[in-house]
């Protein structure tokens, strides 16, 4: 099954698309850029000239700018019928309950149709559909022999369990398949909808036809019955006319040796995303930072180091694991002094487990670090992290422009003291205007980004660099 690759997520999104552009078609101007280099943000989107009645996606006849310039015109109405969100049956799967009560991400026993990546897709699972038996075929009881925890697609032994831990027992149930729909429009100018392959966490684009151009996104989320707004997203924008916070020209010193071939110590620092959680080695931003330098630099004697925990927090890293009101990690691991004690030139730090920490905590904990580095002429890349999928599973949250709390604080704490900036959190927001719905990009269905997605980091992190 192929997934959302670059080229095809580029394609679909019009960038491979110049020569398909279909007679008579306009130049319009592009969007112009936020004032101070800030992020556009578009506020609540609609999808107008789109209309929805019932499952049926009603396409005017008209212009339909898709960015950079491009128009492409629909010469026939259309009423395009869009299919229900995939469900698949998995009966009598093997398995053995877990002794813990289910919950979490991990904690219980993981049903195998759901898995991405390590962890069961979030809100995949269709709880009321959920039956166990015994070998012999005996109905068991939901919480009384075995507990459900739906959100990630646990099991677990129930409190009144009729059964041991050591038993096998036969799981049937239900879950939802992400899938991602194409709106294209012939030569001819009428427009028509290709269906695309369904996955559990990262569906496949289909293939465009020749000839035709794209004009919208249609995504088929877990649970999604009915088509909404929230579900179409209408091509008005190529990724080249994302504004976004990114600083250029912060790391001076760095980019000096790079280009004049001296040795040169570059750390990526972070969670389990600079890990490269999920994904293969060579796909992982960290790895491809390292792959990118030594490509655009060829006579720079490069050492290349990651200090990464998955779960981890930057303010933890200061306190050697130990930060109150968080679980330790390993002291030995997890600890600042390691990381400065590389004698970097440059470090490359994204933490998207930061969104939790409020203000005060990231001003003391940012500002410490700032101290240290400055202390010791290290240069900074300060990158605001890829989005996540909210425990809400709030769609409107791709489409509604708004920084976190993190990113508005890390691009004033950038700006405020001359570090660059790799804006990442501003190029997923850019997402939905390319006709890209986000939570389509996680490796676990989750927070951990795919191969594309970590293709962002790179992007705007060697925009730092030029």
């Amino acid at each position: 099954m192929m997934t959302l690759t670059r080229r095809r997520l580029l394609a679909a999104t019009g960038t491979l698309t110049a020569s398909l552009a279909l007679p008579g078609a306009t130049r319009v101007a592009a969007s112009p850029p936020a004032p101070d280099g800030q992020p556009t943000t578009a506020g609540s989107v609609g999808i107008a000239p789109f209309a929805i009645e019932g499952d049926t996606l009603i396409v005017p006849s008209g212009a339909y700018p898709t960015g950079g310039g491009r128009v492409v015109r629909v010469t026939a109405p259309a009423r395009l019928t869009v299919a229900p969100v995939d469900i698949v049956t998995v009966r009598d799967e093997e398995l053995q309950l877990s002794p813990d009560k289910p919950g979490g991400f991990f904690t219980g026993t993981k049903l195998a149709g759901t898995r991405a990546a390590n962890i069961g897709a979030f809100r995949a699972l269709i709880e009321d559909s959920v039956t166990l038996r015994t070998a012999a075929g005996q109905p068991l009881r939901k919480n009384a022999d075995y507990l459900v925890s739906a959100p990630f697609a646990l099991l677990g032994l129930g409190p009144q369990a009729s059964i041991t831990a050591h038993d096998r027992v036969y799981a049937t149930y239900s879950h939802y398949l992400q899938r991602l729909d194409l709106v294209v429009v012939a030569g001819d100018g009428k427009p028509f909808a290709v269906r695309g392959v369904p996955h559990v966490a990262t569906p496949a684009l289909p293939p465009i036809p020749p000839g035709t151009a794209p004009i919208a996104t249609i995504y088929r989320p877990f649970g999604a019955r009915t088509l909404e707004s929230v579900h179409v997203f209408p091509h008005t924008a190529q990724p080249g006319e994302v504004v976004t916070a990114t600083r250029r020209g912060r790391v001076p010193k760095t980019l000096t040796k790079l280009q004049r071939g001296d040795e040169v110590t570059v750390v990526c620092w972070g969670d389990s995303i600079t890990v490269g959680a999920d994904v293969a080695p060579h796909e992982a931003w960290a790895n491809r930072l390292r792959t990118e330098l030594t490509t655009r630099f060829p006579r720079a004697r490069l050492t290349h180091r990651n200090h990464s925990i998955g779960g981890s927090k930057s303010a933890q890293w200061l306190h050697n694991g130990d930060f109150p009101g968080l679980p330790k990690k390993d002291p030995a691991k997890c600890r600042f002094d390691l990381v400065l004690a590389e004698k970097p030139d440059l470090v490359v730090m994204e933490f998207l487990n930061d969104i939790t920490f409020p203000e005060d905590v990231l001003e003391k904990t940012y500002q410490a670090i700032h101290e240290a580095f400055t202390a010791r002429g290290i240069e900074w890349i300060i990158v605001t992290p890829s989005q996540n999928i909210p425990p809400t599973f709030d769609l409107a949250v791709m489409k509604d422009g708004a920084p976190r709390l993190l990113d508005r604080f890390l691009r004033r704490f950038a700006q405020r003291h001359g570090h660059a900036l790799a804006d990442t959190a501003a190029r997923w927001k850019h997402l939905h205007r390319e006709g890209v719905p986000y939570f389509a990009l996680f490796a676990n269905a989750y927070n951990h980004p795919n191969a594309f997605g970590h293709g962002l980091f790179i992007e705007e992190i060697m925009r730092c660099l030029e």
